[in-house]
């Protein structure tokens, strides 16, 4: 009995000890009480104070032209896609009359030579039946001819004097004048349908022929339309296309109607087409600030206004299905050298804030009684519960917790 208490109790005792050193975290030295490790000051960061802020969203795209001409491809009979097949150089200037682009008009060029063979089959076959309608039309006349003067004897022989000749022989000329008439009206009415006849058949392929040299005049002059000049001076740009997540066009691609597929601007005056994520559609409004930096242009500050918002949202990309809405930007005079289809980048001033203690967004954590910061207080971190007033996506304001002056943690200790 007694060995098998010692036993028991040795057992719990190994136990205990067990989970004691499970509870210790690896590195930390045993003790009742765990002292928060020093935070370096890489790891802290000032409380500032402002007395004019800025709260700022992000937002980004792509420089466009105010005045710009698209070029798509020709709007042609039967003709509902292309390849391409040459184009001007992107960013250079054009004159009017200079080539834009061109398109593949193999299929238009078959069709021409098919049409321009059945124009010249036609046009043979027009000037044979001619010929022979002329033929056919002297031999009626002939025919009638002939029977005006068979008639013409025919009442001679019936005119001789009754005492001259006997009564049969008077009735038989008689007979035989009748028979002429018929014989000279048979010959006209032949003639006069054969006429018609010709005629008719000569309209049928006059009216072809006149359609076929249309069709070649016509092909001639789409083929020559696929060839497409610049109606006016300016500057060449290639605009992105979304169905294309975002790429530009090149040669070899094929197109349809309505897809630009360049355009011909002109750079005195740009705007901004920029984008922003869904949830920050409902802080923006007309008319907010804008400061942008042009990738082509780091150095460059650019300044503007949102003068328009779509507020029906799409995916960002083909790729990327996170939903935006699209801005437009009116950016301000300036003497840089801007070009359409610059990407940008910047902020939206949404709301300016006087006098608050802002920290960065990385110095505010989450725990189940809200919002936190850890403030070094000497050597320790200390979890400060916060009120959150603005934010943006780089800071927030604290409206209560925080004071101008403390130090509080990047990391979370």
């Amino acid at each position: 009995m007694r060995r098998t208490i010692a036993s028991l109790a040795t057992c719990l005792a190994v136990l205990g000890l067990t989970l004691f050193a499970v509870a210790q975290r690896p590195g930390e030295p045993p003790g009742p009480q765990r002292k928060v490790r020093k935070p370096s000051m890489a790891d802290t960061i000032k409380a500032n104070i402002y007395a004019d802020n800025w709260f700022i969203l992000y937002v980004n795209g792509e420089l466009a032209a105010v005045d710009s001409t698209d070029i798509k491809m020709p709007d042609l009979p039967d003709v509902w896609d292309a390849r391409i097949t040459s184009m001007a150089p992107e960013s250079s200037d054009v004159k009017p009359g200079d080539p834009l682009v061109g398109f593949d008009g193999s299929q238009l060029v078959r069709q021409l030579e098919t049409m321009q063979n059945d124009a010249a089959g036609a046009r043979e076959k027009l000037a044979k039946r001619r010929d022979d309608a002329a033929l056919t039309r002297r031999d009626g006349e002939l025919a009638i001819a002939q029977a005006e003067a068979d008639l013409k004897k025919k009442q001679l022989e019936a005119e001789a004097p009754p005492d001259l000749v006997g009564s049969i022989q008077q009735k038989t000329a008689e007979i035989d004048v009748e028979a002429a008439k018929l014989a000279l009206e048979r010959a006209r009415t032949k003639a006069e349908e054969q006429r018609r006849s010709d005629d008719a058949e000569i309209a049928s392929l006059t009216r072809h022929l006149t359609y076929a040299e249309h069709r070649v005049a016509l092909l001639q002059r789409n083929v020559g339309r696929l060839q497409v000049t610049a109606p006016r001076a300016g500057t060449v740009v290639y605009p992105r296309q979304k169905w294309r997540n975002d790429e530009k066009l090149k040669i070899g691609d094929n197109v349809w109607r309505e897809v630009i597929v360049l355009q011909v601007v002109g750079t005195g005056k740009m705007i901004g087409k920029g984008t922003i994520d869904e949830v920050d559609l409902a802080r923006v409004a007309v008319g907010q600030p804008v400061a942008l930096s042009a990738d082509a242009l780091p150095d460059v500050q650019l300044r503007g206004t949102i003068v328009k918002i779509q507020r029906i949202v799409h995916a960002k990309s083909q790729n990327d299905k996170s939903k935006v809405a699209d801005l437009e930007l009116a950016i301000d005079a300036t003497t840089a050298p801007l070009r359409p289809g610059m990407r940008f980048r910047g902020d939206v001033e949404v709301e300016r804030v006087a006098s608050v203690v802002q920290v960065p967004s990385e110095a505010v954590f989450v725990s189940p009684d809200g919002p936190i910061a850890y403030v070094q207080r000497g050597d320790r971190l200390v979890a400060q519960p916060i009120h959150i007033g603005h934010r943006s996506a780089t800071a927030c304001e604290v409206t209560s917790g925080l004071a101008a002056g403390d130090r509080v943690s990047r990391s979370e200790p």
